[in-house]
């Protein structure tokens, strides 16, 4: 580092690492007050209440959640070899006796310690989360026989993330009748294998994303982050970030993780042929189409999937950036989640996408509570003052929403969704 920058430059640039370590893309946060909400779409169950800081909330539905993995490896677009982990949460009809799954990894925060170090900074910081975290998923159960198929949805986990940082979401959608994959990026995630081998960030990887925050942080605003600019301004602002020189070039891991996301996809059409070995023969509703859904720059992915195979029908980013996609109309259904900071850099959606896009701006949230930080952080002030339950209803609420409507074709008014604190812009389709 430069020792002779001014201490903003010097401080800007400390923000921006540690939004890199705790593995996120974006950072945010309201100074307005807290809601609740007024609707709901899927009832919490009766013991909803997670015990603080060691479980997730029990899924919203009622399926028992199933896990299994699978690894797969193949060459891309830019002839590098990916070797990549996929996590598959799938309805089932019961535990079978067996105990819950574990969260992640006990090797995870060894290997941020060496993120951490590589980035100037010292090991053994806050745990992201606690090693014993309890999720209600089951490894290896037998897929439910309630249904003859099940729809699928993919999960891209945020740049630096892990593929289950999205587990309360994925818990909570399969336990609704989805089987979401979850996929952990080669050169941008961190993950094992199940062969035991653990796979961390790499180098490039690193020093790219570390400009591409260093190059934000100097065309950024600081009223970005807690007001909500007007429509014109915002995509002004969001169209200098999006074509910034070293945005452009980081967003080619956007775009290898949605090669990544693709080649999974296809291997579903063979796994439900039964050309390759799964639980999944003939239970795959893949005629429907997928959708995709994502966090931070996994949302970006999202974006970029939906766009580019028509074998998707559309895409919910959680707080997730537009790099790789401006002034892109996806000519599907697109659902953005957000803090105000992502509504102002992503603004130009609502005049390109030509389909119905919602953008929702929920007050009260930070950047992590779009992921499973909402309750496995240790550091709860890294958390927004809007209650926890309540933004895991907000955010599992309007994603099945949207996929009830545009895949499984439901009766489904996303409009009748209404939230203290959230508010929800929607721009129909263009005639």
């Amino acid at each position: 580092m430069n020792t002779n920058w001014r201490k903003n430059d010097e401080k800007r640039l400390t923000t921006i690492l540690a939004t890199v370590i705790s593995l996120t893309m974006l950072s945010a946060c309201s100074s307005t007050s807290s809601g609740t909400s007024t609707q709901e779409e899927i009832p919490k169950p009766e013991n909803s209440v997670a015990s603080a800081q060691n479980e997730f909330p029990k899924p919203m539905g009622s399926y028992t959640v199933g896990r299994t993995q699978m690894d797969f490896k193949y060459t891309a677009s830019d002839h590098s070899e990916r070797e990549l982990t996929a996590l598959f949460f799938y309805p089932s009809d019961s535990n079978e006796g067996k105990p819950t799954a574990e969260y992640a990894f006990p090797e995870f925060h060894s290997l941020r310690d060496k993120l951490l170090v590589r980035l100037g900074g010292t090991a053994g910081g806050e745990q992201l989360f606690d090693s014993n975290f309890k999720t209600w998923s089951y490894d290896d159960l037998a897929l439910s026989e309630k249904e003859k198929q099940y729809p699928v949805l993919f999960f891209v986990h945020g740049a630096g993330a892990y593929p289950q940082q999205g587990t309360l979401f994925a818990q909570d959608l399969a336990s609704a009748g989805y089987i979401v994959v979850s996929i952990g990026h080669a050169e941008s995630g961190v993950y094992k294998l199940k062969d035991g081998r653990t796979v961390g960030l790499s180098e490039k990887f690193m020093d790219e994303v570390t400009k591409y925050g260093m190059e934000a942080a100097t065309l950024t605003p600081p009223e970005i982050v807690t007001e909500k600019l007007e429509e014109e301004e915002a995509i002004e602002i969001a169209r200098k970030l999006t074509s910034a020189p070293e945005a452009v070039k980081f967003a080619k891991y956007a775009v290898l993780q949605s090669e990544d996301i693709l080649y999974v996809a296809d291997n579903l059409y063979k796994m439900n042929t039964g050309d390759m070995e799964s639980i999944f023969k003939g239970r795959l509703q893949l005629d429907l189409g997928m959708g995709v859904f994502g966090h931070s720059f996994g949302g970006t992915t999202a974006a970029i999937v939906s766009r580019d195979d028509d074998r998707f029908v559309g895409a919910v980013n959680l707080d997730g950036n537009m790099l790789g996609a401006l002034d892109s109309d996806f000519k599907k259904p697109f659902m953005q989640l957000s803090t105000v900071l992502a509504y102002n850099t992503n603004a130009f959606l609502l005049e390109s996408n030509s389909k119905d896009t919602y953008f929702a701006i929920i007050d009260n949230v930070v950047h992590g509570d779009f992921s499973d930080s909402l309750f496995t952080t240790t550091d709860k002030k890294s958390r927004g003052t809007r209650d926890a339950m309540e933004q895991r209803n907000i955010i599992t609420s309007y994603t099945k929403a949207f996929f009830d409507k545009y895949m499984l074709k439901k009766d489904t008014d996303i409009d009748s969704l209404t939230f203290d604190g959230v508010e929800m812009i929607k721009k129909p389709q263009k005639p």
